[in-house]
């Protein structure tokens, strides 16, 4: 028989963040990618490798053996993750134990009150700029310190390697006052 676990003394009451996410000022902004390539572009039926990357960086299979994680944060932070689409295939971003609302799609303001953890990017049709969505993460709980992945939420893509990780690292104590005496 198993033993049950008592909870009670364990619980932590979150208090609601003081302001609404719609209305906090993202502390950094981001550019992620999604995108693929066939492992022999000679041959059509090859498999396909999947990737999100963060710009700036070369696509690369996610790694679960890595200990890196793609992007790293302070809790506390806000920001604002514009997710693009470079394939001729839609994605689904999709990132654990934390939710965000829309703010921007495809360049255009648009802010959606609804909290979210998946949100659809469509395809691009190969002429047009690159199909995108921006999303206002929240970092704020104090409770959220820890990595966890975020990837396309579409499995065979996931399994493909288009996946990254997130750390959350304690807010920095604040630097020591240099206290003069004269």
């Amino acid at each position: 028989m198993q033993p049950r676990l008592a909870l009670t003394s364990n619980l932590v009451k979150l208090e609601p963040p003081a302001l609404p996410l719609s209305s906090v000022r993202p502390t950094g902004k981001r550019k992620l990618y999604f995108s693929e390539k066939l492992v022999d572009p000679n041959d059509p039926q090859s498999a396909t490798q999947f990737f999100i990357t963060e710009n700036g960086y070369a696509p690369v299979l996610f790694d679960p053996a890595s200990m890196e994680p793609m992007v790293t944060v302070h809790q506390g932070e806000v920001e604002d993750w514009t997710i693009e689409n470079r394939s001729r295939e839609s994605h689904t971003f999709h990132i654990h134990r934390l939710h965000f609302i829309v703010v921007g799609a495809k360049g255009l303001r648009w802010e959606e009150p609804t909290l979210r953890d998946t949100v659809d990017v469509p395809a691009w049709d190969g002429f047009r700029s690159y199909p995108s969505v921006t999303v206002r993460l929240d970092f704020r709980d104090p409770t959220i310190v820890r990595t966890f992945p975020f990837h396309c939420h579409i499995l065979q893509h996931l399994d493909g390697g288009m996946m990254g990780t997130v750390r959350i690292e304690p807010v920095p104590p604040p630097e020591p006052s240099s206290s003069k005496q004269r």
